[in-house]
């Protein structure tokens, strides 16, 4: 199965696990240690690692850095990144290990206003990305009213919440996939998960 598919196999299969145990991981930043790990045991191991410069190298990556700004003040980080193979760097004769082609980046967001998601779009979709595939995984975990489960938990009448409408107008003509899951206790909103991809909605539950 190639690189890409696994990924995309690999994030449904972590937002799935999030609707039915949406506590596994306090944070956002568990979360990102929990996809990598996953992704570590789904991708063959006789394709996790691979050599540059003479040294072995792991294909994922975590907080590995943007190849440029990408119109900010200054270089920034993956959330997870899949370096593409055969490994090739676009400075190879300045610290090339840094700036190695990607096959994919898979940005997090739990809980997350519309500004959060809006930069990771543009920075996934930005021409200077280094990327061939970018994902982003936008997740919600309601809780309540009083007292929430847990603290880090939205209301489920937070006026934050985007709609899978309000988020299939921000993937329009953009070259991204987001993966929507909505994990609410209180069944207020209806749980699930589904696939957003340049203004199309398809559920996959």
């Amino acid at each position: 199965m190639p690189v890409i598919a696994i990924v995309r196999k690999t994030i449904i299969q972590f937002c799935k696990e999030f609707l039915v145990n949406p506590y596994l991981c306090y944070t956002e930043h568990g979360q990102h240690a929990l996809f990598y790990s996953m992704l570590n045991t789904n991708l063959p191991a006789e394709s996790l690692r691979t050599i540059w410069g003479g040294q072995e190298v792991c294909i994922v990556q975590k907080e590995y850095p943007t190849a440029h700004n990408l119109g900010r003040s200054q270089r920034q980080h993956w959330d997870i990144s899949v370096i593409k193979t055969p490994v090739e760097s676009l400075h190879p004769d300045r610290h090339g290990y840094d700036y190695l082609r990607l096959a994919a980046v898979v940005e997090f967001g739990m809980n997350e206003a519309v500004e959060h998601l809006e930069d990771d779009i543009d920075r996934l979709c930005h021409d200077e990305a280094n990327l061939d595939t970018g994902f982003i995984v936008h997740l919600y975990r309601l809780s309540g009213p009083r007292p929430k489960f847990s603290n880090r938990d939205w209301s489920p009448r937070s006026p934050r919440i985007l709609s899978l409408e309000d988020v299939a107008e921000l993937s329009e003509e953009r070259d991204v996939e987001i993966y929507y899951g909505m994990a609410d206790t209180t069944g207020t909103h209806e749980s699930g998960l589904w696939r957003i991809q340049q203004g199309e909605v398809v559920a996959l539950n």
